[in-house]
């Protein structure tokens, strides 16, 4: 894999070998439309998701200032390497003012839409495989020094056979200042408000609203690990969090109130998995902090490999009991 130096040429530039399926996204969000494609790789044609960022902003006297941020966010994404992670493969141009983002295509789509269709035929062990693969793309970004910023159910992505991949880390601040907009108002174009963390809102009326507050808080390692507090309780429940609200201000009136989401009544959700939950949506001040990414992992991998173990059991049971008939009815049918 090539990368361009930083010269204006941006990392991995895929523009000759990547042709755009349809006029059209076949999805579009706040910050970008993702558009369906074609790559040539060496005589392989492989299905790849197009990722073009939307700018609303005229003339931009920081484009240049601007790519090359983007450019330092591509290079960091080229480099990782996770099963839970979505590889990037590089970029396209001819897609606006900045580069587009190529990626694999996952037929499966995002998590809230996969739970919506398929979570009440999937078993125990999907369902804790599903969580698993999420704490452990999370826990490889966190010991990357990456902060995701915006993990929510719509930048998770499931694969055939069900196992998830982490999408769009380390964009959210970023594709806001490209789009020319700021984080504290975006997340109603995001639609990511039922999962983020509540110190990244800005829930107080500004005292004036030509100065901005240098101090406001952005994403970090503990504001991701609230997020996945909420992926965890919609995985386990197969429902986004404040599911019973239909609309984002009343979410987002709950949330001013300190409401959290309520405890499903899903077996799934056990006492240590909602306390767990609880601990990742703490209050995090001096004295206390959330669980770390790599604590969420060790627990899950618990719970996950406890339910392997009590399905080959049970397993092993029933093909004790399903011996013991045949042996009985072949004595039976011997004794006739």
């Amino acid at each position: 894999m090539m990368h361009a130096s930083n010269s204006g040429c941006f990392p991995n530039d895929l523009t000759d070998r990547v042709t755009r399926e349809g006029h059209d996204p076949v999805a579009s969000g706040g910050f970008a439309d993702i558009y369906r494609g074609v790559l040539q790789d060496n005589g392989q044609s492989i299905r790849v998701a197009i990722k073009a960022i939307k700018t609303y902003s005229g003339e931009d006297v920081n484009l240049s200032k601007k790519k090359k941020r983007l450019w330092r966010e591509i290079k960091v994404w080229l480099d990782l390497r996770h099963d839970n992670v979505l590889p990037l493969l590089g970029t396209s141009m001819g897609f606006g003012r900045f580069p587009a983002m190529v990626c694999p295509w996952v037929e499966n789509g995002v998590l809230t839409s996969y739970l919506e269709g398929r979570y009440s035929s999937l078993s125990v062990i999907e369902i804790l495989g599903l969580l698993n693969s999420v704490a452990s793309g999370l826990q490889y970004l966190h010991s990357r020094s990456v902060v995701h910023g915006d993990l929510s159910g719509s930048n998770v992505l499931i694969h055939e056979g069900g196992r998830a991949c982490i999408t769009d880390f380390g964009l959210s601040m970023l594709l806001t200042e490209l789009g020319a907009s700021t984080f504290a108002t975006s997340f109603h174009a995001r639609g990511t408000l039922r999962w983020m963390a509540p110190e990244l809102l800005d829930l107080e009326v500004p005292k004036d609203d030509v100065v901005e507050d240098s101090s406001r808080v952005g994403p970090t390692t503990q504001s991701d690990v609230y997020s996945f507090g909420s992926i965890m309780l919609q995985i386990l429940s197969g429902k986004p969090p404040y599911h019973y609200y239909k609309r984002e201000g009343q979410v987002l009136h709950a949330i001013s109130k300190g409401m959290m989401p309520e405890r499903p009544g899903t077996s799934l959700v056990t006492e240590g998995r909602w306390l767990l939950i609880q601990r990742c949506w703490s209050t995090v001040d001096i004295t206390r902090s959330r669980p770390s990414s790599e604590e969420i992992l060790e627990f899950i991998e618990q719970e996950h490999a406890h339910y392997q173990s009590w399905e080959f059991v049970t397993y092993l049971g029933d093909s004790a009991m399903e011996a013991k008939h045949h042996i009985s009815s072949s004595s039976e049918a011997r004794r006739t």
